[in-house]
C-alpha cells in the first residue's frame, strides 16, 4: 500500500495517489496516551462495524514518543525498551484496560459501565487476556491478548479463544484483538510454524492501529496506521 510522508511541522507533505484528507480528519501522530486511546478506539470500533472481529493493534511502550522528547526517545531506542516483557506489560495493561472501556460495540451502554477484568497468562511473558464485559449483553463482550509470541502454547490459547469466543459456530461474532503481539511475519515462527501461524493468525487477523517510530539517521520517524487508512510516515 502507498505511504503517506508527513512532517511533523504545520507543512505537512502527503504523497499518495489518494486524494488529500478534509481539514476535519487530519493525520496526525499522537500527543499523549489518551490520544493513542482515542485513536484506536475509533479505528477498531469503525472496523468491526464493517465486519473485522478480529484484530491485531500495536501500541506505543514508551511516553518518549509523545511531543519533542527527543533525548529520552533516542535513548529508548539505543539501549532498547528496559527491563523486558514483565515491565512493557505494566505499561500496557492499564492502557489497554481504558482502551475497551472506549471501544463500541454496541449503540449504547444504557449509561451503564463497562467492567474490565485481567488474568495473566504467562508473567514471564508479560501476557494477560483482558475480557471487557458490556452492559448491553456478552454479544457486546470483548476480549484482548496482550503480548502473545511465537511460542505453541499462543497459537493454542489464540484458537482456543476463537472458538470459544469470537468465531464460536452458530453464534454472532464477537471482537478479539492481538495487542503488541511479538511478530512481524510468517518468518518469525520459523519454516516449521510458519504454515499453521499463517493460517490461524496472519491470514485472519487485521491490524487496525498501529503506532511505530524508529530513529533514521539520528531523527525520530514515527509510523501510523488506522483503519482503512494507508500508512503515514512522520519524519
Amino acid at each position: 500500500p502507498a505511504l503517506l510522508l508527513l512532517s511533523s511541522t504545520p507543512f505537512a507533505l502527503a504523497l499518495s495517489s489518494s486524494p488529500p484528507l478534509p481539514p476535519t480528519s487530519p493525520i496526525l501522530l499522537p500527543n499523549n496516551p489518551d490520544d493513542v486511546i482515542r485513536q484506536a478506539a475509533i479505528s477498531i470500533s469503525e472496523a468491526y462495524a464493517n465486519g473485522a472481529n478480529l484484530q491485531s493493534v500495536r501500541l506505543p511502550l514508551s511516553e518518549s514518543i509523545y511531543g519533542d522528547r527527543e533525548e529520552g526517545f533516542v535513548a529508548d531506542r539505543a539501549v532498547g525498551w528496559q527491563g523486558g516483557p514483565q515491565e512493557t506489560y505494566r505499561y500496557l495493561s492499564p492502557l489497554v484496560s481504558n482502551l475497551l472501556k472506549r471501544i463500541r460495540t454496541a449503540d449504547s451502554t444504557g449509561g451503564l459501565a463497562v467492567k474490565v477484568s485481567e488474568q495473566i497468562l504467562l508473567d514471564f511473558d508479560g501476557s494477560a487476556l483482558q475480557t471487557s464485559e458490556h452492559p448491553a449483553g456478552p454479544l457486546y463482550d470483548i476480549q484482548a491478548l496482550l503480548q502473545p509470541n511465537t511460542d505453541g502454547y499462543y497459537l493454542k490459547t489464540i484458537e482456543a479463544i476463537q472458538q470459544q469466543f469470537s468465531d464460536t459456530e452458530g453464534k454472532p461474532k464477537r471482537l478479539f484483538l492481538l495487542v503488541n503481539p511479538a511478530w512481524r511475519d510468517r518468518s518469525s515462527w520459523g519454516f516449521f510454524g510458519g504454515k499453521r501461524a499463517q493460517k490461524v493468525i496472519l491470514d485472519r487477523f487485521q491490524t487496525t492501529y498501529a503506532v511505530d517510530q524508529f530513529i533514521v539517521g539520528g531523527r525520530k520517524v514515527g509510523l501510523l496506521k488506522r483503519w482503512s487508512k494507508d500508512w503515514a510516515v512522520f519524519a
